[in-house]
């Protein structure tokens, strides 16, 4: 990613570093070739922005970058709507979450049509990054899934059949070989609840989220779970771009700090899941 700070002077910094505009743009042209986002900071959000600020923005609108925003010079938490966050950090194993390099696909939305007739015979659906999808091994049944499973029944009724999708890192997802759940669970923390959900009969697929496959990966949705350590990655107005498509616009995000799923938005006003349809 590359780290933007606009200083109230008017002074810029990339990567801590002082650019003008052109060295800028140069920079964030090879992002927008490599796929990168951009994490903005401006200090002093208080008083007037220098025109700096302005012109940095554009920048990253006419090359098209996925930004977030940042309240803190030193880039630890993100800035949404509902408020700021802190961005996860690399685990100890290995890479954190990050927007994969995906394929550019002009058939993406035949592409998730068959993901979905895939998950709809009760299996777990992964979506790599080269658009091929996996099927993810079935674990073996146990009275801890049954246990498990009993829970997300509450949560999602399976006397009707609802289609959920994922969002999270799937980059680990590479070549050939369909990996274990112990290695996807290490990229995706909720995956024991994405797996119960499909074993009482429910479609569930995982994918990515980028910007150009969104509006095909949440189309016809029930429920979208958004993992906390992937939304600082994903563009600006992805809630409504997902909403629209949605069948039912419920849309979660798992916080990996206390493995709790939270409400971004939903159908209906009670505290439980409701599906208008």
């Amino acid at each position: 990613m590359l780290k933007i700070s606009v200083l109230s002077s008017g002074a810029i910094l990339l990567d801590g570093n002082p650019v003008d505009m052109e060295q800028l743009e140069d920079s964030l042209k090879k992002a927008k070739e490599a796929n990168d986002v951009v994490w903005y900071y401006r200090e002093a959000t208080a008083a007037a922005p220098p025109p700096q600020a302005m012109q940095v923005i554009q920048l990253v609108v006419k090359h098209k970058l996925t930004v977030t925003l940042s309240s803190k010079p030193d880039f630890s938490d993100y800035v949404d709507a509902s408020g700021s966050h802190p961005r996860t950090a690399p685990t100890a194993g290995g890479e954190g979450p990050r927007m994969p390099e995906v394929d550019i696909r002009p058939d993406i939305e035949e592409i998730f049509a068959n993901t979905r007739k895939a998950a709809a015979g009760k299996s777990l659906i992964l979506v790599r990054p080269d658009r091929q999808y996996l099927v993810l091994p079935k674990p073996a049944e146990t009275s801890a899934i049954k246990a498990n499973a009993t829970g997300l029944e509450r949560m999602i009724p399976s006397a009707v059949k609802r289609n959920v999708v994922a969002i999270a890192y799937t980059g680990f997802a590479t070549g050939a070989a369909v990996p274990s759940l112990q290695d996807a669970s290490k990229s995706v923390p909720f995956l024991g609840i994405l797996m119960g959900l499909s074993y009482i009969g429910h479609s569930v697929w995982i994918f990515e989220g980028h910007a150009s496959a969104l509006a095909a990966g949440c189309r016809d949705a029930d429920v979208l779970i958004v993992d906390s350590g992937m939304r600082p990655f994903l563009h600006a107005g992805w809630e409504q771009e997902a909403s629209k498509v949605m069948r039912n616009a419920n849309i979660l995000f798992h916080d990996r700090a206390t493995f709790q799923l939270r409400v971004i938005r939903k159908v209906g006003s009670s505290g439980a899941l409701e599906f208008a349809r």
